[in-house]
């Protein structure tokens, strides 16, 4: 018996991961550079904008400084430790609060999606909590936890965790009947179903979920600075130094830093999202 060997048939299997990895890194690659481009022309024409108004109007430096001084500040602050030390502060408040919420949105989400005994008993509550204006709470975190790093912990944790549990509870509960039917035809388990079906379901809904969180973490941890740092200086508590000197371009160094920052954020959230949902980008 004659066995036929093919070329084809052994290289070809090979060569088209390669070369669709080599198509998805070109395709990133491109991604990445189209947003930097962006982002340089929105940052040029918000200046360009800025500096215009405070030339046409005449405002004075005390109000609103020009972009120049600004950017004099920004640089002198950037080149002193202290600043870098507060951004630490600010950086670990933001990302240990912006964990314990979401993680404990992400429990409760899927505990509620999968008891519709528990939902219904726990709804009120959550509901009523939800309804309290986090900020209000945060004088009570302080006499709770102290001026130290866990107050502000548990007032960022309390702005990350309704936008996490609702969006994910939302995305657990987005599953059509058709897909529930297939994954009980297939006799998937309970753990099957929630593990292969609605958590992937719930994928986007979270990531939109922490696009918002991450802005709101470092609102939290700003906040909770500007009312009482303790020993801890972050860049809440700058922004209350520069304020008590009357330096405008100062404050607004600080706050372009912390818009740096959550600029920053939302890049790593979109990132993962494009890696992990990838599966939920429409072929091209």
């Amino acid at each position: 018996m004659t066995v036929l060997t093919s070329p084809i048939s052994t290289s070809t299997p090979v060569a088209a991961p390669t070369v669709a990895r080599g198509a998805r890194a070109a395709r990133s690659a491109r991604w990445a550079v189209r947003r930097v481009v962006v982002f340089v022309i929105y940052v040029l024409v918000a200046l360009l904008a800025w500096q215009a108004v405070v030339s046409i109007f005449q405002i004075e430096p005390l109000v609103l400084p020009g972009p120049i001084p600004v950017l004099d500040a920004l640089w002198s602050q950037v080149q002193s430790p202290v600043i870098w030390s507060a951004t630490w502060v600010t950086f670990q408040e933001a990302m240990v609060g912006f964990a314990v919420g979401a993680a404990a949105g992400i429990v409760l989400a899927i505990a509620l999606a999968e008891s519709d005994t528990l939902y219904r008993l726990a709804n009120p509550y959550i509901v009523a909590f939800q309804a309290v204006p986090k900020v209000a709470l945060t004088p009570l975190f302080i006499v709770w936890f102290g001026f130290g790093i866990w107050s502000k912990v548990v007032l960022i944790a309390a702005f990350v965790f309704f936008p996490v549990m609702v969006n994910m509870y939302a995305g657990l509960r987005s599953t059509t009947d058709e897909e529930e039917e297939l994954m009980r035809v297939s006799h998937a388990t309970r753990w099957q179903r929630l593990k292969h079906l609605r958590l992937y379901k719930s994928l986007p809904f979270l990531f939109a979920a922490f696009e918002a969180s991450f802005v709101l973490c470092l609102t939290g941890a700003v906040f909770a600075e500007l009312l009482g740092s303790g020993t801890s200086v972050g860049l809440g508590t700058m922004l209350q130094m520069y304020t008590a000197r009357l330096d405008v371009a100062g404050m607004f160094g600080i706050i372009t830093l912390l818009a740096l920052f959550g600029v920053l954020l939302d890049v790593v959230v979109k990132l993962a999202a494009r890696y992990y949902l990838r599966w939920d980008r429409p072929v091209r």
